[in-house]
């Protein structure tokens, strides 16, 4: 059975993600990222890819690894490694005009009804642990004695 290994950037700022408009018709998000070669590690992958298609050129110590999606196809296994890391919204120029129109930061609910089902689970599993990791800071920031913070 074949195996393919994907990295996808997961740029976020605020509640926004960068994502990459696809060219043609229906509207189709993705996040930057693409195919692993034989002798690269996954974030050397993630690095070159974005590289290829954006205006973005990324260290190894900007990105951390988050999570991996397996999806079982007749074709064969296809692994997504996602790679997080935080970003200004700056403008960011399209390399690969013939696969994206343009790379955009939008608001991570507007977008994920438009991408494939890893990408949007990422994005959606990111978002929900940010949301439960802060409501948990603010609980036991109330939660701390007097004495304690002193």
């Amino acid at each position: 059975m074949k195996k393919i290994v994907k990295s996808r950037l997961l740029a976020v700022c605020g509640s926004k993600v960068l994502i990459l408009k696809k060219v043609g018709k229906p509207l189709r998000y993705t996040l930057p990222g693409g195919v692993k070669k034989r002798k690269e590690t996954d974030k050397q992958a993630l690095i070159r890819e974005t590289g290829e298609e954006i205006e973005l050129q990324l260290t190894e110590e900007q990105v951390q690894f988050y999570m991996s999606h397996v999806n079982k196809t007749e074709a064969g296994i296809i692994i997504k490694n996602y790679y997080h890391a935080h970003f200004e919204p700056l403008k960011i120029k399209v390399l690969e005009k013939h696969k994206f129109q343009s790379a955009l930061w939008l608001n991570w609910k507007k977008v994920i009804g438009f991408m494939d089902k890893s990408d949007r689970l990422a994005v959606k599993v990111y978002f929900k642990n940010l949301k439960t990791q802060n409501k948990n800071m603010s609980k036991n920031e109330r939660t701390i004695s007097s004495r304690i913070a002193m």
